[in-house]
């Protein structure tokens, strides 16, 4: 009888301290979870749209950063299975590459803005539907976006008439705004120095640019048909940019 009796209590304080430990569990995931974000588009269209945009720009430059600038590259070599653009390319044993992309920020730009403009017209499209559930009137014309890239951040600046009215109060839109931090202007120019370097002298020094510019880390990598990859990484934020260069290659066996 005394066994069952401590075999029963032991049972009894095993359930206990399991309540206590769930219990605990829950109350750390309450504390630590970060709230989670709404944005009603009846008060605040603006914002809706904002979020909106920063979620399709950092898809956008999160594919265009590991692919050389580019979100489908015509010319690329594969490295890690994701194709790599090349920046600077040329087809011929021992001669200097010919720099591919010499607009780059501006092409960057581009890719942006060709990439999100779909999926922010279906935003306003969403927002439009969500308010003339709740009785509003919508008028709205014709979408032009623009995307800047600057130093550590991207500018997005949507020109639309958006109007809603309701019950004779009457809402007025003409431009949405949008601001990333993401230091995307910076990479690029990294890697335009470094084609710029590769066309004229089939080399950069990577090592002593991360002397003077020690908050960057840049690795080459070199492949078997003398394509070198490059990574670019930022050191605190960890955002990289990977693109290829083919200057100067050996035959094989060289």
């Amino acid at each position: 009888m005394r066994n069952k009796k401590n075999k029963h209590g032991q049972v009894t304080i095993f359930i206990i301290i399991a309540l206590i430990i769930v219990v605990a569990i829950a109350l750390i995931f309450v504390i630590w979870r970060k709230p989670a974000i709404s944005i009603e588009p009846e008060k605040d269209p603006q914002a809706y749209i904002e979020k909106c945009t920063k979620d399709s720009v950092n898809n956008a430059l999160e594919n265009i950063s590991i692919r050389g600038g580019s979100i489908n590259p015509e010319a690329y070599k594969i490295y890690e299975n994701i194709p790599r653009k090349f920046l600077c390319f040329t087809g011929n044993y021992y001669h200097n590459c010919i720099n591919q992309e010499p607009m780059l920020i501006e092409h960057i730009e581009k890719e942006i803005t060709d990439y999100i403009k779909p999926e922010i017209e279906t935003c306003f499209s969403d927002l439009k539907q969500e308010l003339e559930k709740r009785n509003y009137e919508i008028d709205e014309a014709s979408i032009n976006i623009k995307t800047e890239l600057k130093i550590r951040k991207v500018l997005v600046t949507i020109d639309k008439k958006f109007q809603i009215s309701k019950n004779e109060e009457t809402r007025n839109f003409k431009q949405f705004k949008a601001q990333i931090l993401h230091p995307i202007y910076d990479l690029a120019n990294i890697a335009l120095e470094i084609s710029n370097q590769e066309s004229k002298y089939c080399n950069f020094e990577y090592l002593g640019f991360m002397v003077f510019y020690p908050q960057y880390k840049i690795e080459k990598f070199r492949m078997s048909d003398s394509t070198k990859i490059y990574t670019i990484t930022e050191k605190s934020s960890g955002k990289k940019f990977v693109f290829a260069v083919r200057s100067c290659a050996i035959p094989p066996g060289f």
